[in-house]
């Protein structure tokens, strides 16, 4: 078996070393942000320009892996997975620079600490989707601060209300593409949990359990905000 590459690599255990490697690399790289953040002021073309690449080169990335290796099968590529969803946002960013574009960013980026918190089939370090997953998520989950420290940007509740109004429509089209393709967006044909709950209940728990999830980011992120003594430019 090929380990870099072979779909049938075994995926990591929830706690297991390959899930302490992602957070460790997940920390550093943090660490690395922050002890640089007064440089991102006046360099915006730059870091956009960086982040769009980034995530282009992670669309690129694994794209090729599931046309190589998997022939791309759509119930398994998940090419509208919401942290997907979320780089593509990253890329476009990086020509419109709206700063409505931070708020989706910010929430449906919120995901990602789920990815990192519990991760369901997801490849060792070592492999090559590995790779993949942690470029992804790293890049989703720096990007808010990254932005706040360039321009000033913070989160508000204005703002979770529109994305939350955007995230109803994403589900909608989600459940309308589980249905074509027999497709696991929302892990709603194999749940990794509440396998006896009827689809009704488990819809409207998806869509209010994300609008908790956008609530209790925004309360942190007030929080932590409150604890910054060095202010940013405003946008």
């Amino acid at each position: 078996m090929n380990w870099f590459w072979d779909e049938a690599v075994p995926y990591i255990q929830p706690g297991g070393a390959g899930h302490i490697t992602y957070i460790i690399l997940l920390i550093i790289v943090f660490i690395i942000v922050f002890c640089n953040r007064e440089k991102f002021s006046g360099r915006e073309s730059r870091v956009y320009l960086i982040l769009a690449v980034i995530g282009l080169l992670h669309q690129l990335m694994i794209t090729s892996w599931y046309i190589f290796e998997t022939g791309y099968d759509l119930r398994d590529a998940m090419p509208l997975h919401i942290c997907r969803v979320v780089v593509w946002f990253i890329i476009f960013q990086g020509v419109v620079r709206q700063r409505w574009m931070h708020d989706l960013i910010f929430y449906f980026g919120l995901y990602a600490y789920g990815s990192f918190a519990l991760p369901i089939a997801i490849h060792p370090p070592h492999h090559f989707v590995g790779w993949t997953f942690v470029l992804l998520h790293t890049v989703i989950i720096i990007y808010p601060f990254i932005i706040h420290w360039m321009t000033g940007w913070v989160p508000a509740f204005k703002g979770a209300i529109r994305c939350f109004g955007v995230f109803l429509v994403y589900f909608a089209v989600i459940l309308a593409v589980n249905a074509l393709v027999d497709g696991n967006y929302f892990y709603m044909d194999d749940r990794p949990f509440l396998h006896l709950m009827d689809d009704l209940p488990y819809i409207i728990l998806n869509i209010a359990g994300t609008f908790g999830v956008f609530m209790i980011g925004l309360m942190l992120s007030k929080i932590m905000l409150k604890f910054e003594k060095q202010s940013y430019p405003a946008e």
